[in-house]
């Protein structure tokens, strides 16, 4: 079975797609453990407040989720932003 261009293509984008989420990944887990991470970037909480106020991870700073709209022209544009959140239940 032979591949058109259109499957080569879009074997390609997503491979390259998944190696950049897995490197981002990397190099924030890098980030939290104080390890040099690869390249310069902001790491957002997006939860709530009270949950940010209960534990974060050090260095992140909190910006709702609900209130992101609001806090967005206050967000560093020279850097990344990554962004994360988790729940108890």
């Amino acid at each position: 079975m032979a591949f058109s261009s259109d499957d080569v293509k879009a074997n390609r984008e997503y491979f390259a797609n998944k190696l950049r989420a897995y490197k981002q990944k990397t190099d924030v887990q890098h980030w939290v453990k104080g390890e040099p991470a690869g390249g310069e970037f902001v790491l957002l909480d997006v939860r709530p407040r009270d949950a940010f106020a209960k534990a974060h991870i050090k260095g992140a700073l909190n910006a709702p989720l609900a209130e992101l709209g609001d806090l967005a022209a206050q967000l560093p544009r020279e850097k990344e932003l990554v962004t994360y959140c988790w729940s108890a239940t």
